[in-house]
């Protein structure tokens, strides 16, 4: 049997999860590392344990009382994003919960993390492709030209049932790359202009290739490591054109930056990175730039890192934070003077100075968010929606103390 740098997970559910973290949860935010602290795989365990998948689905798996939360968002979710998501939806939670007599769980910030992890993840895995579509895909771009589809089609490129096992879309990522300086070659020589592949082509043309041989055994990738995935980004010169969070070249676009265009899922990105091929190739020649050959893992672990910077939040407005605390009245329960004379109904929240992260505010809201909802409403107060940037920067107000 030949030799792999893939392995057989035992579920769909956990493709491409990311690497475990022994980060402290107060700081991993705070430091330029980008690896979700929490272990994703630990997370579909507290999802099922805890009684999330009693109301909201995960793909086919779970009822159908709330959101399925593996459906792709348009816009990817940050920590603080899910935080602030959870937030929102407080008050119809508890009272399905409520209404179906389920049994109330406490979740420790350690669980959270793992749950946040797993949500993160699902979101930027892929809903099922559709064949039919992804076999026009192959023909309207003229890939059949040069690749068949088993006794069908074009000898110059490899035939592409032999890939019916790959089901990740990382490792056709691989493929594509390593493949498209001479695909390129072959096609100027054909005429035949380089195909754009937008939204789920990709994600299309693998449901239609892994129709080919509907009983081949899926093959995943392994876990993508993203502190590894920084290093590759460097070493291999990614970052001598693309900077992320302005560190690093101009020549591309800053891929660290909180843009609502960037992929949010796997087969989007890949699909981004075949558009661009031919921008990047004649950059990287001018640059002097060799371009690099990767193996599976490498394109792991750099997508693991290139998605892991979308879950961690750019630092808050402390100013704007503490005018968001007396907006949203949370001042009527809550101190944040650790002076304070009067003892107010909710917990000082000095002592969280330095500690607050988007785990440590859902992990208070899931615990204590049935008493605050009732103390709320005995007090006439309603409940405050949020925004994703307005938790970043209250959390930022409540790590500087007031």
């Amino acid at each position: 049997m030949k030799k792999r740098l893939i392995i057989l997970l035992k579920t769909t559910i956990l493709l491409g999860v990311l690497l475990t973290s022994g980060l402290n949860l107060h700081v991993a935010f705070a430091q330029d590392r980008y690896v979700i602290p929490g272990d994703a795989r630990k997370g579909w365990k507290v999802f099922a344990g805890k009684g999330c998948i009693q109301c909201h689905s995960m793909g086919q798996q779970g009822t159908m009382l709330a959101p399925d939360l593996s459906k792709t968002r348009a816009v990817h979710l940050s920590a603080a994003g899910l935080a602030a998501e959870m937030w929102n939806h407080a008050p119809d939670m508890w009272e399905k919960i409520s209404a179906k007599s389920i049994e109330f769980k406490k979740i420790n910030e350690s669980e959270m993390a793992d749950l946040f992890g797993f949500l993160y993840v699902m979101r930027y895995m892929d809903e099922p492709g559709d064949p039919a579509k992804g076999k026009e895909v192959l023909n309207a771009k003229r890939c059949t030209e040069c690749h068949g589809t088993g006794e069908k089609g074009g000898k110059v490129g490899p035939d592409l049932k032999l890939w019916a096992e790959y089901t990740n879309p990382i490792l056709w990522i691989q493929m594509m790359w390593n493949h498209a300086s001479k695909m390129k070659k072959e096609m100027d020589k054909m005429r035949i202009p380089w195909p754009k592949l937008a939204g789920s082509d990709i994600v299309d043309i693998v449901a239609y290739i892994r129709s080919l041989k509907p009983n081949e055994e899926k093959v995943f990738l392994s876990p993508g490591d993203p502190s590894e995935g920084k290093r590759l980004f460097s070493q291999d010169g990614c970052l001598q054109c693309h900077a992320i969070r302005g560190k690093g070249g101009t020549r591309g676009p800053d891929l660290g930056a909180q843009k609502k265009n960037f992929p949010p899922t796997l087969t989007q990105l890949a699909g981004r990175m075949w558009d661009h091929f031919p921008e990047m190739s004649r950059a990287m020649q001018e640059a002097n730039i060799k371009v690099p050959e990767f193996s599976a893992k490498d394109v792991a672990d750099i997508t693991a890192y290139l998605f892991s910077i979308r879950y961690f939040d750019p630092t808050g407005n402390g100013v704007a934070g503490k005018k968001l605390f007396q907006e949203k009245r949370c001042n009527v329960c809550h101190d944040i003077r650790g002076e304070a004379k009067s003892k107010k109904e909710g917990p000082n929240l000095a002592k969280s100075k330095g500690m607050v992260s988007p785990i440590y505010m859902a992990t208070a809201l899931w615990n204590h968010g049935p008493t605050m909802i009732g103390k709320m409403k005995e007090k006439n107060i309603g409940w405050r929606t949020i925004t994703d940037k307005e938790l970043v920067d209250l959390m930022e107000y409540l790590n500087q103390g007031g």
